[in-house]
């Protein structure tokens, strides 16, 4: 801490001297003052402890450190000896004239034109790790003059706004007198695109959206520019009362639309530039937002810049709305305040936006904008006591930190700014500038830092102190020893050029192997080193150049998961970590180990301590278990002869115990896996037998009942025929039909599946199917039975 706090000190008292006496003075009194408050050796020496092997590369490391350009310094020491702290270089006998160390300075520049925002250009000499701090003074006018723009939404809803705007101009211009010595008024009209479904295409309604109501409306339009900015009052009282009122069909109007063609087309409103801007938008319904054009086939994105033709604007049904953050963007750049002047329930929609749109103010106006002026000149007054500023044009890998410090004393970011600021206040912003790193190519070189509503700017300009400058007083060899981090003997210096010695460094020095390029075809070999390349996707490093920080996967938004280096493509984990990601800890592989020592049982990989199964038939948290895999038998088949130890030596039972032992554990049966088919088929036989015997019995069940319908017809046939018997005939039939028709299915069932009956079964079958078959071929008897008539007292009897 030390160190360093002797370097921010060094640093500040050169920015004070060089503008005075000169570098070689300010390093003077730097090393008196750290050898007086005994700093010189500080513990914590990051500029040594770096190892830096060049100018450039030392002064990257933080605004404490300094080289040493002198060509005899410390004689057969090592080149980093050069990188230290100021006091310690000239400790070591470096002279004060051979002491690389840029200084940290801020220069303001007044600018004429600016009265109220000072200064109006900085000009800030950084180097990396360093910041540099100024303050802004913003110092608002008592009166200003005002441009007011009157933006009104002429939709029908807002007939009755319209007429109570003939009234307003010389009462607000006399209200606004208090605040102002120079007001001007303008007035502009808009409803919405006109293309369906914004507006009717109906051939009788398109030139009179209010036809339904018997009113005379004129036609729709995007945004007409009606009266530009003037100090006669009466004409704007006489240009609202010449507007008409118009019509659209949804709900949402294109009032920012509107806004931002009245923001940028500068010349037609007549804006100026030492005025505050005001721009009231007067409406009573929501505005369409970007993307909703896409609803009528209008999908070209809005340039943002003014189309205005004959004040109307021209490009209305041809471009997209704009987005708030083009529209808040347009509003900045051109100093304009906004006023949204909203009548009804639509005013919060308005002032959930206020956040999006900085410098914007929302009122709610009465009915028939009974208060419209004094809604005008409470948020102008509200426009005026607030102070707050916006950073725009951006260095790349420059930081901004902007605090303010209001007139009351408090201390707040600078995008809140401060509240309650009267004319006699100043309003103070410490900013604060840093550069981390030099490594930043391109891009622009200034900001500019805006006080939202001021027509004035502060510019920032950033200068990068990163290289090592050599005075023209220097030797030649000196200038080869502060950008060098090879070997001096590669260069040869001659009056104030170097070149290298390409013969004594060979580029095959800087191939990894004889067939690959040089630098990995990503830098160039200087002095037998390779020179990495620098781009936009990220760092190129390596002895060869085979390394970088972007082309490899990441982990978790982190390159090879922070486990590794990236090089050729792929991770190379450091010691104690695997994977593809280098996200696996090395001890994870002991995870995927089986009681065998085998990784996932042969049949799978090991990922982060978790097995993989290649093999889609194996399971198991060890991808153990695998019934239908060929290799179960033959793993195991060495150890079937252990299940009967008796025929055994005793060097094989000593085998068995070590190479066996997993299957003894878990009383392993190798039979079923083994013969697994054999007793499926075993099952099979055993219900095949069931199903037989169980048919079998049926079978003689159903001829014996046959056998006896026989005797029975027989006997019935020999003793009386009468209906009796013929009935008993008539079932037997049936049931032979029946039997006939079930024994012909279940024999081609087993047909068909491949079954052989015995040959019992097979005379049986042969028998019943005979009979029924010569029994359906007989001819029924006839049997005449004559019955005489009886009278009507006599009793039937039956004589058998």
């Amino acid at each position: 801490m030390c160190g360093r706090a002797l370097a921010f000190f060094t640093a500040a008292f050169v920015c004070l001297q060089n503008c005075r006496r000169g570098p070689a003075q300010a390093l003077r009194a730097a090393w008196v003052f750290s050898v007086v408050l005994g700093l010189g050796q500080s513990e914590d020496n990051r500029c040594v402890d770096s190892n830096a092997a060049s100018c450039a590369k030392c002064l990257a490391l933080g605004p404490e450190c300094g080289w040493c350009a002198q060509e005899v310094f410390i004689s057969g020491g090592s080149r980093s000896e050069r990188c230290d702290i100021v006091s310690n270089l000239i400790s070591k006998g470096c002279s004060v004239d051979s002491i690389e160390y840029p200084s940290v300075h801020v220069i303001p520049r007044g600018n004429e034109m600016n009265t109220q925002v000072t200064p109006g250009e900085v000009s800030i000499h950084l180097r990396p790790g360093a910041e540099a701090n100024f303050m802004l003074k913003i110092h608002p006018l008592k009166k200003y003059p005002v441009d007011l723009y009157y933006l009104v939404d002429v939709s029908a809803s807002m007939h009755d706004n319209i007429e109570k705007l003939n009234s307003v101009g010389n009462d607000l211009s006399r209200k606004m007198s208090l605040f102002s010595h120079d007001f001007r008024l303008g007035f502009g009209s808009y409803v919405d695109k006109t293309v369906s479904p914004y507006i009717s295409i109906h051939p009788e309604r398109i030139h009179n959206q209010c036809s339904d109501y018997n009113l005379d409306c004129m036609p729709p339009h995007g945004y007409i520019h009606v009266l530009s900015l003037t100090e006669n009052i009466t004409e704007f009282e006489k240009a609202v009362h010449r507007q008409k009122i118009s019509g659209n069909i949804d709900t949402p109007e294109g009032g920012f639309d509107a806004m931002l063609q009245a923001a940028v087309c500068e010349g037609h409103i007549g804006w100026r530039k030492e005025a505050k801007r005001l721009l009231l938008v007067m409406t009573d319904q929501t505005s369409h937002l970007a993307l909703d054009s896409k609803l009528a086939g209008i999908v070209v994105p809005n340039d943002g810049n003014c189309h205005l033709k004959n004040n109307i604007y021209v490009r209305s049904t041809s471009m997209e709305h704009p987005s708030l953050g083009q529209l808040s963007e347009k509003l900045i750049d051109h100093n304009i305040n906004v006023i949204f002047a909203v009548q009804g329930k639509q005013f919060h929609w308005y002032k959930d936006l206020l956040p999006l749109l900085p410098g914007t103010i929302a009122g709610q106006i009465e009915s028939n904008a009974a208060n419209l002026n004094n809604l005008v000149v409470d948020a102008y007054q509200k426009l005026l006591a607030e102070v707050k500023i916006q950073l725009e044009n951006q260095v790349q890998g420059v930081y901004f930190n902007v605090t303010a410090i209001c007139p009351d004393g408090s201390r707040k970011p600078g995008s809140d700014g401060c509240r309650n600021v009267t004319s006699n206040d100043e309003v103070l912003f410490n900013v604060t500038v840093m550069m981390k790193k030099c490594d930043v190519t391109g891009g622009k070189s200034y900001a500019i830092i805006k006080p939202i509503g001021f027509n004035e700017t502060t510019k920032i300009h950033i200068h990068r102190n990163c290289s090592c400058q050599c005075d023209d007083s220097r030797e030649p060899k000196a200038k080869c020893v502060d950008e060098t981090f090879v070997d001096a003997n590669c260069f040869q210096c001659a009056d104030s050029s170097c070149q290298s010695d390409e013969d004594l460094f060979p580029s095959e020095s800087c191939k990894s192997h004889k067939d690959q390029p040089v630098c990995s075809g990503r830098g160039i070999c200087v002095c037998g080193r390779c020179l990495c390349h620098k781009t936009k996707l990220g760092k190129v490093y390596g002895k060869y150049c085979e390394k970088d920080d972007f082309s490899c996967p990441y982990h978790h938004g982190i390159l090879c998961a922070g486990h590794g280096e990236c090089e050729a493509g792929r991770c190379r984990c450091y010691s104690g970590w695997e994977g593809d990601w280098c996200q696996c800890p090395a001890t994870s592989a002991q995870q995927c180990l089986n009681s065998k020592g085998q990784v996932c049982s042969g049949r799978g990989t090991c990922v982060c301590g978790r097995c993989q199964c290649t093999d889609p038939a194996s399971i198991g948290r060890f991808c153990e278990h695998c019934p239908t895999c060929d290799s179960a038998c033959n793993e195991n088949w060495n150890c079937v002869q252990c299940r009967h130890p008796q025929n055994l030596s005793q060097a094989m039972l000593d085998q068995c115990k070590v190479s066996c032992a997993f299957m003894e554990q878990h009383s392993v049966n190798q039979t079923p896996e083994c013969f697994s088919s054999p007793s499926y088929l075993r099952i099979f036989f055993i219900i095949f037998i069931v199903t037989f015997l169980i048919g079998l019995l049926k079978v003689l069940i159903i001829r014996q009942v046959i056998l006896q319908c026989n005797s029975n017809r027989i006997k019935s046939s020999s003793d009386y025929r009468g209906p009796a018997s013929k009935k008993v005939s008539e079932f037997c039939k049936k049931i032979r039909l029946s039997i006939c028709h079930f024994l012909v299915i279940v024999w081609g069932f087993y047909v068909n599946n491949g079954f052989l009956f015995s040959i019992k079964d097979k005379l049986i079958l042969h028998s019943v199917y005979t009979r029924a078959v010569t029994y359906r071929r007989e001819k029924p008897e006839e049997i005449k039975i004559d019955i005489s008539k009886l009278n009507a007292h006599e009793n039937f009897r039956c004589n058998y």
